[in-house]
């Protein structure tokens, strides 16, 4: 009955330790073996349990450092094994109370569960109506199943240093002897929690952030397995080969420094791919299914001219940047796909072909019938036809432009003759002029009878004969190129 009672009054501590206690402190039950020395027991041999005085107890801890703490400790037991055979046991109960300083070498490591101790204290042993102040120390083990229970081996040497070496237990001597508990230690309330993870303070790596007990109380913000603290890329799931930055094309390159990161490229090119292999990533790769040369933006240049073939309209022959890569071979500024006549100058209104000129058979027969008044420079009205036509052909050849001369023999006065050669000429001018041809297109120029007919440089031999004087009076139309 009295068992019942301690225990019951031992579970009550308990209970109301839990409402208030913090995972430093520790209660614990225990079976407790008295085992009385010598001299009291004179006839038996040290720990033998036969002469063990059992009993019961609790022990209250507080770890004040992972290496450090302080205990309390009551056995209650009945004493009635002392001297084996010589003197029985008085039945009286033992009352058994100290306070002891623990040193946990191994401190409190992270998940270590054999936790050795060495102890050393004092305090109050009562037998029956007597009271022994006791000093002794010890040596114990806890053996931690998980967080909160641990099964607890312990054993003291105790002395009472002050008691009378005499005493009615028939031993003379100090009084002394063994103490060995062993029981069930439990933790105390929930360690402290500050984020509200379920990973005590102690043991979280992020005390200060709710997270995740796999990755030790640190958050994952992504998922992907890697703590925040240690992930690269916090906000986008990875793999812990690129520190929890993710990959998406494979390429072995991070999406963040990845410049084409759903195509699987090459390093050199940060992440893009360069399909050609002309040594230009795709994007910045005009043509990046042809391979071509880096200075045409990848692009290839099959004749050579510096003109990308997607910009080239002759890509087989080489050309001109100002012709869009096509050549002129007549270089007449006309394109030779465009040039009527590539292989002769020409003009651009005229495809690259000569600019159009009247035919010289028909000025040389208008000028033939162009008559004047003798000795004037008066056109004579039958001419007046002839020098129509001539108007016409002018409107006909825009471009065209004429030289008209006048001639004489050398009869008469020289420089009368080519007076009258010169006004000849801007008479006809004159006539032309005035049926709408722009002057700048006519050149009037009279030679008197410095030109004979027949080419002779010779005037007098060019004019000897009534023939070659006939023909030196004359007017030539020409084309001026």
């Amino acid at each position: 009955m009295k068992k019942t009672k301690l225990f019951s009054f031992l579970l009550a501590c308990l209970v109301v330790g839990n409402l208030q206690a913090q995972d430093k402190w520790t209660v614990g039950f225990h079976y407790s073996a008295m085992d009385f020395i010598l001299p009291y027991a004179q006839e038996k041999k040290p720990f033998e349990t036969k002469n063990w005085n059992e009993g019961v107890g609790v022990t209250v801890g507080y770890r004040i450092k992972p290496l450090f703490g302080l205990t309390a400790n009551y056995t209650l037991s009945r004493i009635d094994k002392i001297v084996e055979n010589t003197v029985g046991g008085t039945g009286d109960l033992s009352n058994f109370l100290t306070l002891n300083a623990q040193v946990h070498p191994l401190g409190n490591k992270e998940g270590f569960w054999f936790d050795p101790h060495v102890f050393v204290g004092g305090g109050l042993h009562r037998i029956a109506d007597m009271s022994y102040g006791t000093v002794g120390g010890g040596l114990g083990l806890n053996f931690w199943f998980n967080e909160s229970v641990a099964l607890t081996l312990r054993t003291a040497y105790n002395a009472m240093p002050l008691a009378p070496k005499e005493n009615e237990f028939g031993g003379v001597g100090p009084r002394a002897y063994w103490m060995h508990n062993g029981g069930l230690t439990f933790k105390l309330g929930k360690p402290k929690d500050d984020d509200g993870d379920g990973v005590p303070d102690k043991k979280d790596k992020c005390p200060a952030e709710a997270g995740k007990k796999e990755l030790g109380g640190c958050p994952d913000r992504d998922n992907d397995g890697i703590a925040d603290g240690e992930d690269a890329c916090p906000d986008n799931a990875g793999t812990a080969e690129f520190k929890g930055c993710p990959d998406k094309d494979g390429d072995k390159i991070i999406d963040k420094d990845d410049k084409c990161p759903d195509t699987p490229g090459l390093a050199q090119f940060q992440g893009c791919p360069d399909t050609d292999g002309d040594g230009l990533p795709d994007p910045d790769d005009e043509c990046p299914t042809e391979a071509g040369k880096v200075e045409l933006k990848g692009c290839p240049d099959k004749d050579g001219d510096g003109i990308a073939d997607k910009n080239d309209r002759c890509p087989d022959q080489a050309g001109l940047a100002q012709f869009q890569g096509c050549p002129d071979r007549d270089g007449d500024g006309v394109a030779d796909p465009d040039d009527a006549c590539p292989d002769v100058p020409g003009v651009p209104e005229e495809k690259g072909c000569p600019k159009k000129k009247i035919e010289e058979k028909a000025l040389l027969a208008i000028a033939k019938q162009i008559n004047f008044a003798t000795g004037k420079a008066t056109i004579l009205k039958n001419s007046f036809p002839v020098l129509d036509n001539l108007v016409n052909l002018l409107k006909e050849y825009k471009d065209a432009k004429i030289a008209v001369e006048g001639h004489t023999d050398n009869v008469g006065n020289r420089a009368a003759n080519k007076k009258l050669s010169q006004q000849r000429a801007d008479a006809i001018k004159a006539y032309l002029v005035k049926k709408g041809i722009d002057a700048s297109r006519i050149q009037a120029i009279g030679y008197g009878d410095e030109r004979p007919a027949d080419g002779n440089t010779d005037i007098k031999a060019g004019n000897k004969t009534p023939q070659q004087r006939a023909a030196n009076r004359r007017v030539e139309i020409k084309n001026i190129d």
